[in-house]
């Protein structure tokens, strides 16, 4: 058994691109990948928020809230930055030297996903896709008019996590597939029962990705995942409601083991 990994490079993709599946084709043909049923298709959020116009330019944020005043003096970094990332919050909670700490669509970020980098130079910053459930399934809506196959689409992001140095992949949002195996009531090697394990097959796809994703200027906004056999695809003609598999990848705060003892007591 084996999993595969291609990264396809694209030209610059800028604001004036406005069809991400046309780029895509484009760069499979100049790539020489051949597109496959059940491929996972894992594409860079930047390439969307690009797309879609979040790119904003600092010169123009010009209130900045006391809040975000205060955020900033901590984490050293620049106040209409930092606005910006209260205004993506749903809610912040904390600041440390180089980050505020945010909560969005039930998500942990770092700034809650507002970024400088491959933002489109020093003068702009960009934020997350306003919708990337939505565009995860008109992708592959499209990639099946055009190419009749049948493929999953992941939107991927990158972050921190507790304790840990360094960035890694995960699935901001998903489409055409199941991305949690549930191992509950499965045996291990000595025939003991699991009863928690889940596996976030989604956003582990998006770590084995993100080592030709890259962060910096590689190029490479889009990776095919191809092989993953214990995926359940959807079938293209019995297509559930979109926010059930993107549900799956949740947990409330109250019962994460991160945040679940910290909640109540360190809220900002």
């Amino acid at each position: 058994m084996k999993i595969e990994f291609f990264g396809v490079k694209t030209p610059l993709i800028d604001p004036s691109d406005k069809n991400i599946v046309n780029i895509m084709i484009e760069a499979f043909n100049s790539n020489n990948i051949e597109l496959q049923d059940e491929d996972i298709i894992i594409i860079a959020s930047k390439v969307i928020s690009v797309i879609e116009g979040g790119q904003i330019p600092i010169k123009t944020i010009t209130n900045v809230r006391q809040e975000a005043k205060v955020a900033a003096e901590i984490a050293g970094l620049d106040p209409r930055f930092v606005e910006v990332v209260f205004q993506e919050a749903n809610e912040i909670l904390g600041a440390v030297p180089g980050a505020v700490l945010a909560l969005r669509n039930n998500i942990i970020q770092a700034n809650a996903g507002v970024d400088q980098s491959n933002a489109g130079g020093d003068e702009f910053i960009i934020v997350l896709p306003r919708d990337p459930i939505k565009t995860a399934e008109e992708i592959r809506n499209e990639i099946f008019v055009k190419t009749d196959k049948k493929v999953g689409v992941i939107i991927a992001d990158s972050k921190t996590h507790p304790l840990r140095k360094g960035t890694s992949g995960f699935a901001l949002a998903v489409s055409g597939f199941n991305p949690i195996i549930d191992d509950r009531g499965t045996l291990d090697l000595y025939g003991r029962a699991m009863n928690i394990t889940t596996r976030a097959i989604a956003d582990n796809l998006v770590c084995g990705a993100e080592i030709l994703l890259g962060e910096t200027d590689q190029k490479i906004p889009i990776v095919i995942a191809r092989g993953c056999k214990e995926i359940t695809f959807e079938e293209t003609e019995k297509r559930i409601e979109i926010e059930k598999y993107n549900d799956l990848m949740k947990i409330s705060p109250q019962h994460c083991i991160y945040m679940g003892p910290l909640w109540f007591s360190n809220k900002v």
